[in-house]
């Protein structure tokens, strides 16, 4: 029940469709509904007469509210929809760049009222929303060069195929949050907790992971070419198909254990890091 009455359109269309019924019903059983009801009975101009062509009359009124009045209504409908969203783009990047709390949370409201429109594809440069909680939150496409999430978190949170370079969540919590073939370049990860995010596809050309924990993060098929990793909790992390792969930067970082490499790689890693845990494979001497 509150779903057609949420929507101006669904509740024309429920009251259009229960008139419809009605006067059908009425007018398959007019034989029997004015033989009983209205068999000789004239009050004034109520006679039996009047309601015959009051029922026919009513028959186009149910034609032209259904069609004509549900139309203008969606098409009234959408235009404020539309209009509502140039004004929320509009002022996501009038704002973006103010750091002020009350401002970075109308603008994190602004992208989830977007998202409730059916927006996922977000254009707008340098956007801060330092120390907020994004959850929820759905990215597809679109332009997020410079997103600034410092010392927040983000959670169950979803950004495919964004452009995103130089962004950073530097002390940020990242949580059931994948940035599935995103555009990353030189953005800033240091001292967050990224446990899990899977990275796939991704460039992460000279991205800075040092002491971030990225345990169990999944890098397969990513541009890992000059990343950092000093410090950084690698532990079961996996860079299955990553490009620029080497074995001299995650020798920097602090947990290696279990990490799922490919095998030349995981052979360097070995002798540079004899503290490391590894899983020994058939074959292996």
């Amino acid at each position: 029940m509150k779903h057609i009455f949420s929507s101006p359109v669904r509740t024309l269309l429920a009251l259009s469709v229960l008139l419809t019924l009605v006067l059908f019903l009425v007018t398959i059983f007019w034989d029997f509904l004015s033989s009983v009801i209205l068999p000789n009975t004239s009050i004034g101009l109520y006679s039996k007469s009047f309601w015959e062509s009051f029922l026919v009359e009513m028959h186009g009124i149910a034609f032209e509210l259904s069609v004509i009045g549900v139309l203008l209504i969606w098409l009234d409908t959408r235009r404020n929809k539309t209009s509502g969203i140039k004004r929320l783009q509009e002022d996501l990047d009038d704002y973006a760049m103010l750091d002020f709390p009350e401002v970075n949370v109308k603008k994190l409201g602004h992208i989830k009222r977007l998202n409730d429109y059916g927006i996922t594809s977000v254009n707008v440069q340098n956007l801060i929303l330092n120390e907020l909680k994004l959850k929820g939150i759905k990215i597809n496409g679109g332009n997020l060069i410079g997103l600034k999430v410092i010392n927040g978190s983000i959670v169950g949170s979803i950004f495919t195929n964004v452009k995103m370079r130089s962004s950073n969540f530097q002390g940020s919590t990242i949580k059931s949050t994948p940035f599935k073939n995103c555009h990353l370049l030189k953005s800033n990860f240091v001292s967050a907790h990224c446990k899990g995010v899977d990275f796939s596809g991704s460039c992460l050309e000279r991205v800075d992971f040092t002491n971030t924990d990225l345990q169990s993060s999944i890098f397969n098929d990513c541009d890992v070419r000059e990343a950092k990793f000093e410090g950084a909790n690698l532990k079961h992390a996996s860079f299955h198909g990553a490009s620029f792969l080497k074995a001299q930067d995650l020798a920097r970082a602090k947990n290696l254990d279990y990490i799922k490499v490919p095998e030349a790689v995981l052979e360097e890693l070995i002798k540079l890091r004899q503290d490391m845990k590894y899983q020994i494979k058939k074959g292996r001497p």
